[in-house]
């Protein structure tokens, strides 16, 4: 193939490459060719070629050419980016990379936001680029001091100054100066600045943590952190608020008691001024809550005492005394279980002398009994009973007097504690009793608290040996009655209720309706009942009372 054939193929190649195929004008050939030939070359094709190219509308052609022009500078202009990014990342000048160098691809992705890995990383130091290593270290470093402290809006990888400097400190917890203040405010880092205000606020407040443990001498207690009760729990102490119970608890556990102490008395002081007015004692000048008066009217309502009366009377606080006297009838009323209303006369004494453990006047229980205004068995007649118990007791161990005991016993029965009464009589020597009748009541008041228990063979058994020493005694009689009513053997109790009658008891009636009245068990009551009804319900009559 010679020479001009050659010349034409390679030209229709050339057209076919740069898209010229609708291009028609044969004259222009040689100059088209000469233009195409120079492109294939990497020539660098002049203005006025370009321009004959837009005349003859060959666009694409020129798009092109222009590609292919700009490829064979991209190596330049490769290379002069490269310097620049050794430049900008502190690669030494020394070390010869080629342009091939992962390092350089490692330097694009940091450049581009991409942040290498640590595998990458570790290529780098095996370079021994230290430098670099530590640039991309704060590059990292200052990303993540962006995102924390919201100054994302600041875009450059690079850590410019002063923002680095004041993220740094603001990351240390550190204060910024004015200067760096007004920085972040001209350049509208709002949020970044709400994070300094709040880091100062938490300065002041462990300033002020500070400042109270010292005031409060309790600066050796370690806890420094703001979080801590300890804080809200002196500021509260501050401002003269009172504590909570789980914060005086907390308090308690930590062993700080002195401020325990000082909530309690300020609320202490507030309390006694309010309960002195209440109780009508303003003019006692203390306020003090270790003061009397302060304990009196604190605990006036549960635990006031004649003593507190009489300390008020003699400090000339004759309205708070008055209002403690009826305060302490009241509680006084409410621990004899006394229901309704009750005249302070004569009962407050009676209660007051019970309290101090004085016996009563005999007569005086009796007639309030008889006249219905005291109760057989109530608390005061049950607490009367118990002082009578004792104070006989205590006259046999003086006197040596046995007939002490039987009264000692029988109000111990009254006083409905017949373990008592059992052992008033439980180490009697009954071989050194000489008198049939002291012996006898012995018995019967033994037998009786035996009844109480019901221990109905032990009680049988003392009624027959007093039967045996007092043979005209009505007491060992009606006993025996009674113990056979407890055995339902209602037929055989009247009998020994007759015998006691012959004797002389003027009161049998009055046993069979006390044991009625004590007989717990509904059933038996109402067996007993309808007996003593169907046997004589006039003389009885009383008992249909307890079939309601």
């Amino acid at each position: 193939m010679d020479s001009s054939e050659l010349q034409k193929r390679h030209f229709a190649a050339l057209r076919e490459k740069y898209r010229v195929g609708q291009y028609k004008s044969a004259s222009s050939d040689s100059f088209l060719y000469l233009i195409l030939r120079k492109a294939e070359l990497g020539i660098q094709i002049t203005s006025l070629e370009l321009q004959w190219l837009k005349q003859n509308s060959l666009f694409k052609t020129i798009e092109i050419i222009s590609l292919q022009q700009y490829q064979v500078d991209d190596l330049k202009r490769l290379e002069v980016e490269f310097l620049n990014l050794r430049h900008k990342y502190k690669v030494p000048e020394t070390l010869d990379l080629s342009i091939a160098s992962p390092v350089y691809l490692i330097l694009w992705k940091l450049e581009v936001g991409d942040f290498p890995l640590d595998s990458e990383l570790e290529l780098l130091d095996s370079y021994d680029l230290t430098e670099t290593t530590s640039l991309i270290q704060d590059i990292l470093h200052f990303s993540k001091l962006k995102t924390s402290y919201k100054a994302i809006r600041h875009l450059d990888l690079f850590p410019e100054e002063p923002l680095y400097a004041i993220l740094k400190k603001l990351d240390a917890r550190e204060p910024l100066s004015d200067v760096e203040v007004n920085w972040l405010l001209e350049g509208d880092f709002e949020e970044t600045l709400q994070i300094h205000w709040q880091q100062e606020d938490e300065r002041k407040a462990i300033a002020e943590f500070s400042d109270l443990k010292v005031r409060y001498r309790i600066a050796s207690f370690s806890e420094a952190s703001i979080s801590s009760p300890l804080y809200s729990i002196l500021k509260r102490l501050e401002e003269k608020q009172d504590l909570k119970n789980s914060e005086c608890e907390w308090l308690e556990q930590q062993k700080l008691t002195q401020l325990v102490a000082i909530d309690r008395n300020r609320k202490d002081v507030r309390l006694f001024k309010e309960l002195k007015a209440k109780y009508q004692a303003t003019q006692y000048k203390s306020s003090e809550p270790s003061s009397r008066l302060f304990l009196i009217l604190k605990n006036i309502e549960s635990e006031i005492t004649e003593d507190d009366i009489h300390w008020l009377i003699n400090e000339k606080l004759l309205k708070a005394a008055e209002i403690a006297k009826e305060t302490h009838f009241r509680i006084l009323k409410a621990k004899y279980q006394i229901v309704g209303q009750l005249a302070a006369d004569p009962f407050y004494e009676i209660m007051l002398k019970l309290e101090r453990g004085e016996r009563l006047d005999p007569k005086q229980v009796i007639q309030l009994i008889e006249e219905g205004r005291l109760s057989r068995h109530g608390k005061i007649a049950t607490a009367y009973y118990r002082l009578e118990a004792m104070f006989y007791e205590k006259e046999y161990q003086r006197t040596g007097n046995r007939w002490n005991l039987p009264s000692a016993s029988s109000n111990w029965r009254k006083a409905d504690e017949p373990e008592n009464a059992l052992k008033v009589t439980e180490n009697v020597n009954w071989s050194k009793i000489q008198e049939s009748d002291l012996k006898a009541a012995l018995l019967v008041t033994r037998g009786a608290a035996f009844r109480d228990l019901s221990r109905l063979d032990e009680a049988e058994n003392c009624a027959v040996q007093a039967m045996e020493c007092q043979p005209e005694s009505h007491q060992p009689y009606t006993l025996m009655g009674a113990i056979h009513y407890d055995r339902c053997e209602y037929s055989e109790g009247d009998k020994w209720f007759e015998m006691a009658a012959e004797r002389g008891a003027d009161d049998t009636d009055d046993e069979i309706e006390r044991i009625v009245r004590m007989t717990k068990d509904k059933d038996k009551r109402r067996e007993v009942t309808e007996y003593l009804l169907n046997k004589d319900p006039v003389r009885y009559g009383w008992a249909s009372s307890y079939l309601k």
